[in-house]
């Protein structure tokens, strides 16, 4: 069966001085869910001061989320023989018309942005499936990193996740009988949020969170309000916007995932914080 392209070109042009976002979602209540609902939300603030925004619905486009030979064009493979994925994704990255037709519609999105917003709920301290599979498939091997290698050096990368419990819980250190043993979710999400675009030389923006899900609708439309300032103040203003005092929001919490890890708390002997134990370096685990 042929590819049907999800979206038209040319892509939407911004205003002057504004920015090309995509957001990209992955809830399976596909328009309904309340993801859904702060997708539509940040993309009405957006468009209102000229950004241009496409949203990616993953679950509704029915993205493939499995790597395989599939994402390549057949006959154009380096090697047909013994099928290695790397290889195969840096051998296309230097070969026009290599890669498959879906997955080449996603690597022409993030090519035409200047901001990637992930919006998601957390499943086991990750992406749902389908979102994983994104990251799987996308960010590819001499195209997406190293960041030497990086088309997409410079632009921007964003979290946006909702929590079952109060923001406060999730966002704080507490008891081990709280989900996740008590550690904040941030330091939970830091592969997804900090390491993954820092690995694609992509500037990470303080991650946007919010809880829960099931409040009122009063209390809902509440945190759409806080996710539009969240976006006015780190995705559309300048970096000294983000250290201006404005009032706590009431029901999400921005965070900067970068100050996870200040220097001022990396130990004097680095390796005892490893966890290794068994290896060069390895620790009593205790």
């Amino acid at each position: 069966m042929a590819f049907e392209a999800n979206f038209s070109k040319p892509f939407p042009a911004a205003a002057e001085g504004r920015k090309k976002v995509l957001i990209i979602v992955s809830h399976p209540n596909v328009g309904k869910s309340f993801n859904h609902t702060l997708v539509e939300a940040g993309k009405k603030a957006l468009e209102e001061e000229g950004h241009a925004v496409i949203v990616d619905d993953l679950v509704k486009i029915g993205w493939n989320p499995v790597g395989s030979e599939k994402d390549f064009i057949p006959g154009k493979l380096k090697h047909t023989d013994n099928f290695d994925y790397q290889t195969e994704q840096g051998h296309a990255a230097d070969v026009t018309g290599a890669f498959a037709p879906d997955l080449q519609e996603q690597l022409d999105l993030v090519d035409w942005c200047d901001i990637v917003i992930h919006q998601f709920p957390i499943y086991w301290w990750s992406v749902p499936a389908i979102h994983k599979g994104w990251f799987d498939r996308c960010l590819v091997w001499h195209y997406s990193y190293p960041a030497n290698k990086s088309k997409w050096v410079g632009k921007q990368w964003m979290i946006s996740t909702t929590v079952g419990p109060p923001t406060r819980m999730a966002s704080h250190p507490g008891p081990e009988t709280n989900p996740g043993a008590g550690i904040p979710y941030q330091n939970l999400l830091a592969p997804l949020g900090l390491g993954t675009p820092l690995m694609c030389g992509m500037q990470p923006v303080p991650m946007f969170m919010v809880g829960h899900p099931t409040a009122a609708p009063e209390e809902k439309q509440e945190m759409c309000g806080e996710y539009a300032n969240h976006l006015r103040k780190f995705v559309t203003g300048g970096r000294d916007e983000w250290y201006k005092p404005v009032p706590d929001p009431k029901w999400s919490v921005s965070i900067c995932l970068e100050k996870t890890i200040p220097p001022s708390d990396r130990p004097t002997r680095p390796e005892e914080n490893l966890g290794i134990m068994h290896g060069e370096g390895s620790v009593e685990c205790s």
